[in-house]
Protein backbone atom coordinates (compact mmCIF):
# COMPACT_ATOMS: atom_id res chain seq x y z
CA UNK A 1 0.00 0.00 0.00
CA UNK A 2 1.79 3.04 -1.25
CA UNK A 3 1.74 6.66 0.36
CA UNK A 4 2.40 5.41 3.90
CA UNK A 5 -1.78 4.82 3.89
CA UNK A 6 -1.37 0.80 5.77
CA UNK A 7 0.98 2.54 8.36
CA UNK A 8 -1.31 5.21 8.87
CA UNK A 9 -4.46 3.06 9.42
CA UNK A 10 -2.30 1.00 12.24
CA UNK A 11 -2.30 4.13 14.33
CA UNK A 12 -5.99 4.63 14.23
CA UNK A 13 -8.32 2.87 16.67
CA UNK A 14 -11.24 0.59 15.49
CA UNK A 15 -13.37 2.66 15.61
CA UNK A 16 -12.46 5.21 12.92
CA UNK A 17 -11.75 2.07 11.10
CA UNK A 18 -15.08 0.85 10.52
CA UNK A 19 -16.51 4.15 10.09
CA UNK A 20 -14.33 4.72 7.26
CA UNK A 21 -15.27 1.52 5.85
CA UNK A 22 -18.99 1.74 6.66
CA UNK A 23 -18.69 5.08 4.77
CA UNK A 24 -17.43 3.43 1.53
CA UNK A 25 -19.64 0.95 1.72
CA UNK A 26 -22.52 2.92 1.45
CA UNK A 27 -21.44 4.79 -1.47
CA UNK A 28 -19.71 1.52 -3.90
CA UNK A 29 -22.01 -1.62 -4.34
CA UNK A 30 -19.33 -3.51 -5.00
CA UNK A 31 -17.32 -2.83 -1.94
CA UNK A 32 -20.39 -3.59 0.23
CA UNK A 33 -20.77 -6.99 -1.73
CA UNK A 34 -17.05 -7.72 -1.74
CA UNK A 35 -16.44 -6.91 2.21
CA UNK A 36 -19.72 -9.12 3.13
CA UNK A 37 -18.44 -11.92 1.25
CA UNK A 38 -14.98 -11.53 3.05
CA UNK A 39 -16.97 -10.68 6.58
CA UNK A 40 -18.90 -14.11 6.12
CA UNK A 41 -16.06 -16.06 5.35
CA UNK A 42 -13.88 -14.69 8.69
CA UNK A 43 -17.12 -15.59 10.89
CA UNK A 44 -17.50 -18.59 9.37
CA UNK A 45 -13.55 -19.94 10.50
CA UNK A 46 -13.41 -18.27 13.59
CA UNK A 47 -16.59 -19.46 14.85
CA UNK A 48 -16.55 -22.67 12.64
CA UNK A 49 -20.47 -22.14 11.97
CA UNK A 50 -22.27 -22.92 8.69
CA UNK A 51 -21.81 -20.56 5.92
CA UNK A 52 -24.55 -18.36 4.90
CA UNK A 53 -23.92 -18.48 0.60
CA UNK A 54 -26.30 -15.91 0.44
CA UNK A 55 -23.54 -12.98 0.27
CA UNK A 56 -22.05 -14.84 -2.20
CA UNK A 57 -24.97 -15.28 -4.26
CA UNK A 58 -24.93 -11.90 -4.65
CA UNK A 59 -21.27 -11.47 -5.27
CA UNK A 60 -20.91 -13.32 -8.11
CA UNK A 61 -24.63 -12.17 -9.75
CA UNK A 62 -22.88 -8.64 -9.41
CA UNK A 63 -19.98 -10.03 -11.22
CA UNK A 64 -21.83 -11.54 -14.05
CA UNK A 65 -24.76 -9.14 -14.23
CA UNK A 66 -22.99 -7.24 -17.18
CA UNK A 67 -23.44 -10.39 -19.06
CA UNK A 68 -27.23 -9.65 -19.33
CA UNK A 69 -27.12 -6.61 -21.81
CA UNK A 70 -24.67 -8.68 -24.03
CA UNK A 71 -25.57 -8.02 -28.05
CA UNK A 72 -23.58 -10.58 -30.25
CA UNK A 73 -20.10 -9.29 -31.22
CA UNK A 74 -20.23 -7.56 -34.84
CA UNK A 75 -16.11 -8.55 -35.35
CA UNK A 76 -13.76 -10.88 -33.90
CA UNK A 77 -12.44 -7.80 -32.02
CA UNK A 78 -15.28 -6.05 -30.21
CA UNK A 79 -14.66 -5.35 -26.73
CA UNK A 80 -17.64 -6.99 -25.64
CA UNK A 81 -18.91 -7.06 -21.96
CA UNK A 82 -16.42 -5.85 -18.88
CA UNK A 83 -16.74 -9.11 -16.19
CA UNK A 84 -14.15 -8.53 -13.10
CA UNK A 85 -12.61 -12.22 -13.65
CA UNK A 86 -9.79 -11.33 -11.49
CA UNK A 87 -12.21 -10.51 -8.67
CA UNK A 88 -14.50 -13.68 -9.55
CA UNK A 89 -11.32 -15.62 -9.23
CA UNK A 90 -10.66 -14.24 -5.81
CA UNK A 91 -14.52 -15.27 -5.04
CA UNK A 92 -13.81 -18.99 -6.05
CA UNK A 93 -10.54 -18.58 -3.61
CA UNK A 94 -12.33 -17.83 -0.52
CA UNK A 95 -13.32 -21.53 -0.69
CA UNK A 96 -9.56 -23.01 -0.24
CA UNK A 97 -9.72 -22.37 3.66
CA UNK A 98 -12.80 -24.23 3.92
CA UNK A 99 -11.39 -27.15 1.39
CA UNK A 100 -8.06 -27.50 2.94
CA UNK A 101 -9.70 -27.57 6.49
CA UNK A 102 -12.04 -30.59 5.31
CA UNK A 103 -15.01 -28.48 5.43
CA UNK A 104 -16.69 -29.75 2.42
CA UNK A 105 -20.39 -27.68 3.69
CA UNK A 106 -19.31 -24.37 3.57
CA UNK A 107 -16.63 -24.73 0.85
CA UNK A 108 -20.05 -25.83 -1.48
CA UNK A 109 -22.10 -22.72 0.49
CA UNK A 110 -19.39 -20.31 -1.65
CA UNK A 111 -19.01 -22.49 -4.76
CA UNK A 112 -22.55 -23.00 -5.47
CA UNK A 113 -23.70 -19.73 -5.90
CA UNK A 114 -21.00 -19.32 -8.29
CA UNK A 115 -21.53 -22.05 -10.26
CA UNK A 116 -25.48 -21.11 -10.45
CA UNK A 117 -24.88 -17.55 -11.27
CA UNK A 118 -21.67 -18.65 -14.18
CA UNK A 119 -24.76 -21.41 -15.70
CA UNK A 120 -27.21 -18.74 -15.53
CA UNK A 121 -25.18 -16.11 -17.12
CA UNK A 122 -23.54 -18.50 -19.81
CA UNK A 123 -25.71 -18.28 -22.86
CA UNK A 124 -25.02 -14.71 -22.66
CA UNK A 125 -21.49 -14.77 -22.04
CA UNK A 126 -21.06 -17.75 -24.68
CA UNK A 127 -20.37 -15.95 -28.03
CA UNK A 128 -17.99 -13.41 -27.04
CA UNK A 129 -15.99 -15.35 -24.37
CA UNK A 130 -12.58 -15.88 -24.64
CA UNK A 131 -11.38 -16.97 -21.22
CA UNK A 132 -14.33 -16.68 -18.93
CA UNK A 133 -15.01 -20.64 -19.80
CA UNK A 134 -11.93 -21.46 -18.02
CA UNK A 135 -13.64 -20.98 -14.87
CA UNK A 136 -15.78 -23.93 -15.48
CA UNK A 137 -12.91 -26.91 -15.20
CA UNK A 138 -12.17 -24.83 -11.65
CA UNK A 139 -15.57 -25.17 -10.75
CA UNK A 140 -15.37 -28.34 -11.37
CA UNK A 141 -12.36 -29.93 -9.81
CA UNK A 142 -13.29 -27.53 -6.38
CA UNK A 143 -17.15 -28.79 -6.00
CA UNK A 144 -16.00 -32.07 -7.16
CA UNK A 145 -13.49 -31.95 -3.90
CA UNK A 146 -16.31 -30.55 -1.54
CA UNK A 147 -18.74 -33.01 -2.45
CA UNK A 148 -16.77 -35.67 -1.04
CA UNK A 149 -15.32 -34.57 2.29
CA UNK A 150 -16.63 -35.73 5.63
CA UNK A 151 -19.95 -33.84 6.65
CA UNK A 152 -21.71 -33.76 3.48
CA UNK A 153 -24.42 -35.90 3.60
CA UNK A 154 -25.78 -38.51 1.30
CA UNK A 155 -28.93 -36.58 0.41
CA UNK A 156 -27.18 -33.23 0.13
CA UNK A 157 -24.47 -35.24 -2.93
CA UNK A 158 -28.04 -36.43 -4.18
CA UNK A 159 -29.50 -33.34 -4.64
CA UNK A 160 -26.32 -31.84 -5.65
CA UNK A 161 -25.71 -34.01 -8.52
CA UNK A 162 -29.35 -32.80 -9.59
CA UNK A 163 -28.46 -29.27 -9.88
CA UNK A 164 -25.21 -29.84 -11.37
CA UNK A 165 -27.04 -32.13 -13.83
CA UNK A 166 -29.38 -28.97 -14.72
CA UNK A 167 -26.80 -26.56 -14.81
CA UNK A 168 -24.85 -28.43 -17.43
CA UNK A 169 -27.74 -29.15 -19.33
CA UNK A 170 -28.26 -24.99 -19.38
CA UNK A 171 -24.34 -24.28 -20.47
CA UNK A 172 -24.07 -27.56 -22.88
CA UNK A 173 -26.13 -25.79 -25.55
CA UNK A 174 -23.70 -23.42 -25.60
CA UNK A 175 -20.61 -25.21 -25.93
CA UNK A 176 -19.83 -26.41 -22.32
CA UNK A 177 -20.99 -29.99 -22.66
CA UNK A 178 -18.82 -31.33 -19.82
CA UNK A 179 -18.67 -28.25 -17.56
CA UNK A 180 -19.80 -30.14 -14.14
CA UNK A 181 -18.69 -33.48 -15.42
CA UNK A 182 -16.53 -34.79 -13.12
CA UNK A 183 -18.62 -32.74 -9.93
CA UNK A 184 -21.81 -34.62 -11.23
CA UNK A 185 -19.25 -38.42 -10.99
CA UNK A 186 -18.00 -37.20 -7.25
CA UNK A 187 -21.86 -36.34 -6.30
CA UNK A 188 -22.78 -39.56 -7.50
CA UNK A 189 -20.65 -41.80 -7.09
CA UNK A 190 -18.67 -40.26 -3.96
CA UNK A 191 -17.13 -43.14 -2.52
CA UNK A 192 -18.42 -46.45 -3.02
CA UNK A 193 -17.61 -47.44 -6.19
CA UNK A 194 -17.31 -50.83 -6.73
CA UNK A 195 -13.52 -52.31 -5.62
CA UNK A 196 -12.62 -48.79 -3.91
CA UNK A 197 -12.49 -49.99 -0.21
CA UNK A 198 -10.14 -52.36 -1.52
CA UNK A 199 -7.93 -50.04 -2.47
CA UNK A 200 -8.46 -48.01 0.21
CA UNK A 201 -7.21 -51.06 2.85
CA UNK A 202 -4.32 -52.00 0.39
CA UNK A 203 -5.61 -55.27 -0.84
CA UNK A 204 -6.66 -53.62 -4.11
CA UNK A 205 -3.20 -52.51 -6.65
CA UNK A 206 -4.60 -51.13 -9.75
CA UNK A 207 -7.36 -48.30 -9.81
CA UNK A 208 -9.48 -48.18 -11.81
CA UNK A 209 -10.07 -52.25 -12.01
CA UNK A 210 -9.88 -51.81 -15.68
CA UNK A 211 -6.78 -51.11 -15.75
CA UNK A 212 -7.24 -48.10 -18.19
CA UNK A 213 -7.79 -44.41 -16.84
CA UNK A 214 -9.67 -42.06 -19.14
CA UNK A 215 -9.88 -38.44 -18.45
CA UNK A 216 -13.01 -38.14 -16.38
CA UNK A 217 -11.69 -41.72 -14.37
CA UNK A 218 -8.46 -39.54 -14.08
CA UNK A 219 -9.93 -36.20 -12.74
CA UNK A 220 -12.41 -38.09 -10.43
CA UNK A 221 -9.22 -39.57 -8.62
CA UNK A 222 -7.50 -36.39 -8.53
CA UNK A 223 -10.75 -35.32 -6.45
CA UNK A 224 -10.82 -38.15 -4.36
CA UNK A 225 -7.15 -37.74 -3.65
CA UNK A 226 -7.67 -33.91 -2.56
CA UNK A 227 -10.40 -34.60 -0.45
CA UNK A 228 -8.40 -37.65 1.20
CA UNK A 229 -5.23 -35.26 1.68
CA UNK A 230 -7.76 -32.69 3.43
CA UNK A 231 -9.51 -34.88 6.00
CA UNK A 232 -5.67 -36.43 6.33
CA UNK A 233 -6.56 -39.65 5.55
CA UNK A 234 -2.83 -40.40 4.07
CA UNK A 235 -3.00 -44.44 4.55
CA UNK A 236 -5.98 -44.31 1.88
CA UNK A 237 -4.35 -41.30 0.29
CA UNK A 238 -1.28 -43.33 -0.66
CA UNK A 239 -3.19 -46.52 -0.74
CA UNK A 240 -4.95 -44.93 -3.84
CA UNK A 241 -1.80 -42.95 -5.80
CA UNK A 242 -0.06 -45.78 -5.94
CA UNK A 243 -2.63 -47.80 -7.14
CA UNK A 244 -3.92 -45.16 -9.32
CA UNK A 245 0.01 -45.10 -11.01
CA UNK A 246 0.08 -41.15 -9.47
CA UNK A 247 3.69 -41.72 -8.09
CA UNK A 248 4.41 -38.19 -8.13
CA UNK A 249 1.08 -37.31 -5.26
CA UNK A 250 2.65 -40.73 -3.74
CA UNK A 251 6.26 -39.64 -2.93
CA UNK A 252 5.36 -36.04 -2.13
CA UNK A 253 2.81 -37.46 0.26
CA UNK A 254 5.50 -39.92 1.95
CA UNK A 255 8.10 -36.92 2.38
CA UNK A 256 5.34 -34.97 3.84
CA UNK A 257 5.00 -37.67 6.23
CA UNK A 258 8.95 -37.90 6.66
CA UNK A 259 9.47 -40.94 4.82
CA UNK A 260 12.39 -39.91 2.97
CA UNK A 261 13.65 -43.29 1.55
CA UNK A 262 10.59 -44.18 0.44
CA UNK A 263 9.77 -41.40 -1.18
CA UNK A 264 13.50 -41.30 -3.69
CA UNK A 265 12.61 -44.88 -3.83
CA UNK A 266 8.91 -44.39 -5.26
CA UNK A 267 10.76 -41.67 -7.24
CA UNK A 268 13.87 -43.10 -8.62
CA UNK A 269 11.48 -46.22 -9.41
CA UNK A 270 8.65 -44.41 -11.84
CA UNK A 271 9.29 -40.78 -11.76
CA UNK A 272 9.00 -39.92 -15.84
CA UNK A 273 9.35 -36.57 -16.06
CA UNK A 274 11.06 -33.18 -15.12
CA UNK A 275 8.17 -31.59 -13.39
CA UNK A 276 7.32 -34.50 -11.11
CA UNK A 277 11.27 -34.37 -9.91
CA UNK A 278 10.68 -30.63 -9.45
CA UNK A 279 7.84 -30.79 -7.24
CA UNK A 280 9.49 -33.32 -5.32
CA UNK A 281 12.72 -32.02 -4.61
CA UNK A 282 10.49 -28.16 -3.34
CA UNK A 283 8.58 -30.74 -0.92
CA UNK A 284 12.18 -32.29 0.54
CA UNK A 285 13.47 -28.63 0.59
CA UNK A 286 10.75 -27.21 2.85
CA UNK A 287 11.00 -30.51 4.54
CA UNK A 288 14.82 -29.59 5.29
CA UNK A 289 15.98 -32.51 3.43
CA UNK A 290 17.82 -30.34 0.72
CA UNK A 291 20.85 -32.71 -0.05
CA UNK A 292 18.06 -35.06 -0.86
CA UNK A 293 16.18 -32.43 -2.87
CA UNK A 294 19.28 -30.89 -4.49
CA UNK A 295 20.74 -34.83 -5.18
CA UNK A 296 16.58 -35.83 -6.92
CA UNK A 297 16.89 -32.50 -8.92
CA UNK A 298 20.10 -33.46 -9.73
CA UNK A 299 19.08 -36.44 -11.38
CA UNK A 300 15.79 -34.98 -12.45
CA UNK A 301 17.01 -33.47 -15.19
CA UNK A 302 18.39 -36.55 -16.80
CA UNK A 303 15.08 -37.09 -17.26
CA UNK A 304 13.33 -36.62 -20.44
CA UNK A 305 10.44 -34.28 -21.16
CA UNK A 306 7.42 -35.12 -22.99
CA UNK A 307 8.06 -33.85 -26.06
CA UNK A 308 11.77 -35.47 -26.06
CA UNK A 309 10.22 -38.81 -25.51
CA UNK A 310 7.35 -38.08 -27.74
CA UNK A 311 8.54 -35.80 -30.08
CA UNK A 312 10.68 -32.64 -31.43
CA UNK A 313 12.07 -31.04 -27.77
CA UNK A 314 10.15 -27.93 -27.03
CA UNK A 315 12.26 -24.83 -26.56
CA UNK A 316 11.12 -24.90 -22.32
CA UNK A 317 11.86 -28.47 -21.61
CA UNK A 318 13.42 -28.94 -18.01
CA UNK A 319 13.97 -25.24 -17.60
CA UNK A 320 11.89 -24.98 -14.77
CA UNK A 321 13.74 -27.56 -12.59
CA UNK A 322 16.90 -25.64 -13.16
CA UNK A 323 15.84 -22.70 -12.68
CA UNK A 324 14.82 -23.92 -9.59
CA UNK A 325 17.50 -25.65 -8.30
CA UNK A 326 19.66 -22.48 -9.62
CA UNK A 327 18.49 -20.72 -7.15
CA UNK A 328 18.45 -22.75 -4.39
CA UNK A 329 22.02 -24.61 -4.89
CA UNK A 330 22.76 -20.27 -4.70
CA UNK A 331 20.91 -19.94 -1.83
CA UNK A 332 22.49 -22.84 -0.42
CA UNK A 333 25.84 -22.06 -1.16
CA UNK A 334 26.42 -24.94 -3.20
CA UNK A 335 28.11 -22.95 -6.66
CA UNK A 336 29.36 -26.10 -8.26
CA UNK A 337 25.65 -27.51 -8.63
CA UNK A 338 23.92 -24.15 -9.18
CA UNK A 339 26.51 -23.62 -12.13
CA UNK A 340 25.73 -26.78 -13.54
CA UNK A 341 21.80 -26.25 -13.03
CA UNK A 342 22.38 -22.90 -14.96
CA UNK A 343 24.17 -24.07 -17.90
CA UNK A 344 21.28 -26.69 -17.62
CA UNK A 345 18.75 -24.11 -17.78
CA UNK A 346 20.21 -22.27 -20.89
CA UNK A 347 20.14 -25.55 -22.78
CA UNK A 348 16.80 -25.60 -22.80
CA UNK A 349 15.33 -22.61 -22.73
CA UNK A 350 18.37 -20.71 -24.88
CA UNK A 351 16.94 -17.25 -23.23
CA UNK A 352 19.00 -14.38 -23.06
CA UNK A 353 18.57 -13.69 -19.45
CA UNK A 354 19.97 -17.70 -18.81
CA UNK A 355 22.41 -17.31 -20.56
CA UNK A 356 24.04 -13.90 -18.76
CA UNK A 357 22.96 -15.83 -15.62
CA UNK A 358 25.22 -19.12 -15.83
CA UNK A 359 28.06 -16.43 -17.16
CA UNK A 360 27.37 -14.62 -14.12
CA UNK A 361 27.97 -17.79 -11.82
CA UNK A 362 30.61 -19.67 -14.00
CA UNK A 363 34.23 -18.92 -12.69
CA UNK A 364 36.23 -16.60 -15.21
CA UNK A 365 38.32 -19.26 -15.91
CA UNK A 366 36.02 -21.92 -16.25
CA UNK A 367 33.89 -19.58 -18.88
CA UNK A 368 35.88 -19.67 -22.10
CA UNK A 369 34.58 -23.89 -22.05
CA UNK A 370 31.53 -23.24 -20.79
CA UNK A 371 30.82 -20.13 -23.56
CA UNK A 372 32.25 -22.70 -26.05
CA UNK A 373 29.39 -25.49 -25.01
CA UNK A 374 26.06 -23.10 -24.87
CA UNK A 375 27.38 -21.43 -27.86
CA UNK A 376 27.24 -24.69 -29.91
CA UNK A 377 23.84 -25.58 -28.21
CA UNK A 378 22.75 -21.79 -29.69
CA UNK A 379 23.83 -22.43 -32.82
CA UNK A 380 22.50 -26.04 -33.68
CA UNK A 381 19.04 -25.13 -32.58
CA UNK A 382 16.59 -25.46 -35.01
CA UNK A 383 15.09 -22.41 -33.45
CA UNK A 384 16.01 -19.68 -30.53
CA UNK A 385 14.39 -16.53 -29.78
CA UNK A 386 17.31 -14.59 -28.45
CA UNK A 387 19.92 -16.03 -30.65
CA UNK A 388 20.68 -12.91 -32.19
CA UNK A 389 21.30 -11.16 -29.37
CA UNK A 390 23.52 -13.89 -27.86
CA UNK A 391 25.37 -13.68 -30.49
CA UNK A 392 25.65 -9.60 -30.69
CA UNK A 393 26.98 -9.40 -26.96
CA UNK A 394 29.32 -12.14 -27.97
CA UNK A 395 30.56 -10.27 -31.05
CA UNK A 396 29.88 -13.23 -33.30
CA UNK A 397 28.48 -11.04 -35.70
CA UNK A 398 29.86 -13.48 -38.52
CA UNK A 399 27.74 -16.22 -37.00
CA UNK A 400 24.65 -13.77 -36.37
CA UNK A 401 24.50 -12.75 -40.06
CA UNK A 402 24.83 -16.46 -41.38
CA UNK A 403 21.78 -17.47 -39.03
CA UNK A 404 19.52 -14.43 -40.59
CA UNK A 405 20.83 -15.79 -43.56
CA UNK A 406 20.10 -19.29 -42.89
CA UNK A 407 16.13 -18.26 -42.33
CA UNK A 408 13.53 -17.86 -45.33
CA UNK A 409 13.65 -14.15 -45.28
CA UNK A 410 9.55 -13.66 -45.50
CA UNK A 411 9.96 -14.59 -41.67
CA UNK A 412 12.23 -11.31 -41.33
CA UNK A 413 10.45 -8.52 -39.39
CA UNK A 414 11.44 -4.95 -40.70
CA UNK A 415 9.66 -4.43 -36.29
CA UNK A 416 12.20 -6.85 -35.16
CA UNK A 417 14.93 -4.67 -32.79
CA UNK A 418 17.07 -7.27 -32.83
CA UNK A 419 17.65 -7.09 -36.48
CA UNK A 420 17.79 -3.59 -36.94
CA UNK A 421 21.02 -3.75 -34.34
CA UNK A 422 22.76 -6.41 -35.93
CA UNK A 423 22.80 -4.33 -39.14
CA UNK A 424 24.30 -1.58 -37.22
CA UNK A 425 26.91 -3.96 -35.47
CA UNK A 426 28.01 -5.24 -39.35
CA UNK A 427 28.08 -1.78 -41.02
CA UNK A 428 31.46 -1.46 -40.54
CA UNK A 429 32.35 -4.98 -41.36
CA UNK A 430 30.05 -5.94 -43.84
CA UNK A 431 29.08 -2.69 -45.32
CA UNK A 432 27.67 -4.69 -48.68
CA UNK A 433 25.70 -7.18 -46.83
CA UNK A 434 24.06 -4.54 -44.78
CA UNK A 435 23.56 -2.29 -47.40
CA UNK A 436 21.01 -5.54 -49.28
CA UNK A 437 19.24 -6.28 -45.64
CA UNK A 438 18.40 -2.81 -44.92
CA UNK A 439 16.96 -2.23 -48.06
CA UNK A 440 14.82 -5.29 -48.01
CA UNK A 441 13.60 -4.68 -44.39
CA UNK A 442 13.01 -1.09 -45.70
CA UNK A 443 11.40 -1.78 -48.85
CA UNK A 444 7.66 -3.33 -48.09
CA UNK A 445 6.97 -0.54 -45.44
CA UNK A 446 7.36 2.04 -48.57
CA UNK A 447 5.76 -0.48 -51.43
CA UNK A 448 2.98 -1.38 -49.41
CA UNK A 449 2.01 1.98 -48.27
CA UNK A 450 2.52 1.67 -44.39
CA UNK A 451 2.13 4.97 -43.73
CA UNK A 452 2.14 4.30 -39.85
CA UNK A 453 5.71 3.13 -40.20
CA UNK A 454 7.13 4.86 -42.59
CA UNK A 455 9.84 6.10 -39.82
CA UNK A 456 10.68 3.02 -39.10
CA UNK A 457 11.56 2.42 -43.04
CA UNK A 458 13.47 5.59 -42.71
CA UNK A 459 16.14 4.35 -39.75
CA UNK A 460 16.59 1.06 -42.15
CA UNK A 461 17.40 3.67 -45.36
CA UNK A 462 19.84 5.31 -43.05
CA UNK A 463 21.72 2.14 -42.14
CA UNK A 464 21.67 1.42 -45.99
CA UNK A 465 23.24 4.65 -46.14
CA UNK A 466 26.21 4.19 -43.74
CA UNK A 467 26.96 1.53 -45.10
CA UNK A 468 27.32 2.87 -48.59
CA UNK A 469 29.70 5.49 -47.09
CA UNK A 470 31.92 2.81 -46.06
CA UNK A 471 32.27 1.34 -49.36
CA UNK A 472 32.53 4.75 -50.70
CA UNK A 473 29.78 4.71 -52.66
CA UNK A 474 27.47 7.70 -51.72
CA UNK A 475 26.79 8.48 -55.13
CA UNK A 476 25.13 5.09 -55.63
CA UNK A 477 23.18 5.72 -52.29
CA UNK A 478 22.06 9.40 -53.81
CA UNK A 479 21.02 7.96 -57.04
CA UNK A 480 18.99 5.39 -55.28
CA UNK A 481 16.97 7.70 -52.94
CA UNK A 482 16.30 9.74 -55.69
CA UNK A 483 14.75 7.27 -57.49
CA UNK A 484 12.97 6.11 -53.96
CA UNK A 485 11.15 9.81 -53.92
CA UNK A 486 10.29 9.76 -57.75
CA UNK A 487 8.45 6.49 -57.07
CA UNK A 488 6.72 7.49 -54.20
CA UNK A 489 6.42 10.90 -55.24
CA UNK A 490 2.46 10.43 -54.22
CA UNK A 491 2.86 9.04 -50.81
CA UNK A 492 3.48 12.64 -49.58
CA UNK A 493 4.42 12.04 -45.75
CA UNK A 494 7.17 9.26 -47.16
CA UNK A 495 8.42 11.60 -49.43
CA UNK A 496 8.43 14.39 -47.06
CA UNK A 497 10.66 12.19 -44.60
CA UNK A 498 12.71 10.75 -47.70
CA UNK A 499 13.84 14.70 -48.96
CA UNK A 500 13.96 15.38 -45.01
CA UNK A 501 16.86 12.69 -44.32
CA UNK A 502 19.93 14.47 -42.77
CA UNK A 503 22.58 16.07 -44.65
CA UNK A 504 24.76 13.09 -44.23
CA UNK A 505 22.81 10.75 -46.09
CA UNK A 506 21.66 12.96 -48.61
CA UNK A 507 23.98 15.63 -50.90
Amino acid sequence: MSDGVEARLKMRDAGVLVALLVKRAGSDDDFRLWLATELAALDAQELRAPLDPEPFRRRADALLESARSTTRRRHWDDLGVNIDEAALEELLAQAEPFLGLGDGNNALAILKPVAASLAEYWPQCADWDETLHEFFPLLDAKIAQAVLLDGVSHEARDDLADELSHWQDEVSEHGAGDAFAVAIAAATQGWDEPGLEDVFDGRGRVWPLTGTSGWLDGQLTTARLAALAAMGRTEWFLNLSHAAGRFCEHAVMLAKRDRIDEALSIARANFRDPDNALRLAETLLDMNHPDEAFELADWGLSLPTEAERNGPAGINGKRALASWLREAAQTANRPDLAIKAAGAAFEESLAHEDYRTAQRLCPAQDWPDTRARLLKRLMDAPYAHDRIDILLDENRIDDAIATVDRKDERLHSPHDPSLMCLARAACAQHPDWTIRFALRMASPIMSEGRSGHYDLAVRWLELAARAHMETGTTAEWHDHLDTLIQTHRRKHKLRALLEAMPATVRP
